[in-house]
Order: structure tokens, then sequence, then C-alpha cells
């Protein structure tokens, strides 16, 4: 009979095994850098949970405008990727693709779907991962937060609301 000690440990040791299995071959491909464009296209419910969270009350209100916006920060942050270096690019493929597997999911703390995400939920997770005390998981947050956010208050036509009123005019 097997102690419960024993019952969690090859519990754990099982999850890892089998999370190391799905994600060690996704990390180890040596092909070319994935495009920016491609990666938001296939990421992009993701995009749009994770924006959603971090911008919160900076997105209209009303269903339209909103979803033209959060299609816009998806479509920029795929221009933003591409203009980054391929190994930079890579990375970025690795954290999306990490985030795509369910089982990765649940272990950094959400285990909800993408599409039709619950964005409390998702607001939570990414709190979670930013307050971490595991550097990796703070990455992660700060990578998510800087493409998104950046690729959102890169059009002029949203920093009114932030009182900005863009850069100074040379004469």
């Amino acid at each position: 009979m097997w102690s419960r000690r024993r019952v969690i440990f090859v519990g754990v040791a099982g999850a890892v095994a089998a999370g190391a299995a799905l994600v060690l071959p996704r990390l180890g491909s040596s092909g070319a850098a994935p495009s920016g464009v491609a990666l938001a296209s296939e990421h992009a419910d993701m995009l749009r949970a994770v924006a959603q969270a971090l911008l919160g009350s900076a997105l209209p209100t009303e269903a339209d405008p909103r979803n033209h916006e959060l299609t816009r920060v998806t479509t920029a942050t795929g221009a933003l990727i591409a203009n980054l270096p391929p190994s930079t690019r890579k990375e970025i493929a690795d954290l999306f693709g990490l985030l795509a597997l369910k089982p990765v999911r649940a272990l950094l703390g959400y285990s909800g779907d993408w599409a039709g995400a619950d964005i409390p939920a998702v607001t939570i997770f990414l709190a979670a991962l930013r307050d971490s005390s595991i550097g990796l998981k703070q990455q992660a947050y700060f990578a998510l937060h800087d493409l998104l956010l950046g690729s959102f208050y890169a059009e002029p036509s949203t920093w009114g609301a932030t009182g900005y009123p863009g850069p100074p005019k040379l004469a």
C-alpha cells in the first residue's frame, strides 16, 4: 500500500513528465522563426482574451467598436512581433505555444479556453503570473503586457483617454 505522500509524488512527477513530453519537442524546433502575422492569427483568441483583461476600461464598451479595437490590437501585435529579431520571435512563439496547451495553462493557473474566455478569470491568471516569485512566470506576464499594451497605445486615437497629448511638435 502506497502512502499518501508517495501517491502525490508519483502524480506530480507524472504530470511533469507528461508536460515535458509535450513541450520539449516544440521548444527544440530548429526551423525558421515564425512570422508575427502567423503567430497573431494562430493565437488570436488568446491575444483577444489577454487584451481584454489588460486593457479593461480603456476599450470601448459597445460590442462593435470593442470587437473592432480588439481586432486592431491583435493585428498590430502581429506587426510588432514581425519587426522583432528571429530569436525573439521564436521565444514568443514558444510562449504562445505553451499558453495554447490546456494542461500547461492549468498548471500556470488558468484552465479555461481562450475562445469565449471568462475575462475576470484571465485577469486573475495574469495577476498571478505578474506577482509570482518565479521569474519565468513574470517574464511571460510582462511579454504579454508589453506586446498588447504597446500595440494598443501605438495608435494615436487611444492617447486621448489617458490625457497624453502626443509627442511634442517640432517647430
